[in-house]
């Protein structure tokens, strides 16, 4: 089994892998399945050594598709370390949850789950100590090595932690060139003050980041002599985080894994450090979940609406 403190710098992100959607809405930018498990098999056979996956993604096609490309790779199971995801507009009840855990065993034919990821909204819509009580079972079953949680605030995060003690592996944030609102809100510091790994999704914004043309990526850029992207991705890993990507091509995914292999000066991770975008007005994040505010999933996906280009 993988030891967590050997993860690769760089993950798989899954979501959009066999089309962009959970099981509520219509999937989307679908490709031939040949891609994903090509792509997949690459990214594996290259370094890549993690990734995050829900039966919800792609309707299932997420999963069955990983799993193939995971054969395909030839990389043994027990060399990754592999989190399973539960989603609350995945599970309807749960019947549901039990179900989609079920599918990630058999699908990948494993026993084991080196980690189980919850988000904070599933606790808020099931109950915390019903989601406790069965995280537990996981973990004294052997059914998952370690338990993780997601888009949570500092104070659940902390309770989470108090909850589960040295089986917590990670928090799944999101921090990108653009948005900023959980290194703001100190989520990071209380992740690293708990000794608690810090999984990047969406680092590239689906690479519209690039698409700006932010002055600073493109002076950084021309100054390193990498792609924007690969800028970005290098100040993550050089914050001490992992973040996850997804690439079908093979070019992309070398470019991305070896983003973490040069440094820049000290005084340009800095400049990035202190870029906020100018007439960017973000509506009040709902970091509790009370129904006041968006989530932080709606802030990074409507970025655009917020800001004036």
């Amino acid at each position: 089994m993988l030891d967590p403190q050997k993860i690769s710098k760089i993950g798989i992100g899954t979501y959009g892998i066999g089309g962009r959607g959970h099981r509520d809405v219509e999937l989307t930018e679908k490709q031939e399945d040949r891609k994903y498990i090509d792509a997949i098999a690459y990214t594996l056979k290259h370094g890549a050594n993690f990734s995050e996956i829900s039966a919800g993604y792609g309707h299932g096609n997420s999963l069955r598709l990983f799993a193939k490309g995971l054969k395909a790779s030839l990389v043994k199971r027990e060399n990754l370390f592999l989190t399973n995801s539960l989603y609350p507009r995945d599970l309807p009840n749960i019947e549901t949850l039990k179900e989609d855990l079920k599918a990630f065993y058999e699908i990948l034919e494993t026993d084991y789950a080196d980690s189980t990821l919850v988000t904070l909204s599933l606790l808020v819509k099931f109950g915390h100590e019903k989601v406790y009580e069965m995280l537990h079972e996981f973990i004294d079953s052997g059914k998952t090595r370690f338990v993780s949680i997601s888009n949570a605030s500092p104070d659940s995060i902390a309770a989470f932690k108090k909850e589960f003690g040295d089986k917590v592996f990670a928090h799944e944030g999101h921090i990108s060139f653009e948005v900023r609102a959980m290194a703001e809100k100190g989520i990071f510091d209380t992740c690293n003050t708990l000794g608690i790994t810090n999984i990047i999704w969406r680092p590239l914004h689906r690479n519209a980041t690039t698409q700006r043309n932010w002055p600073l990526l493109l002076e950084l850029s021309q100054k390193y002599g990498k792609t924007q992207n690969q800028i970005i991705l290098n100040w993550i890993c050089h914050l001490g985080f992992h973040p996850m990507v997804m690439s079908a091509n093979p070019k992309h995914i070398d470019e991305n894994l070896s983003a973490p292999d040069f440094t820049m000066e000290l005084s340009d991770y800095q400049r990035i450090n202190k870029f906020r975008p100018q007439n960017y007005n973000p509506p009040k994040v709902d970091w509790e979940k009370t129904g006041k505010g968006v989530s932080i999933v709606e802030l990074v996906v409507d970025f655009d609406k917020h800001i004036k280009l």
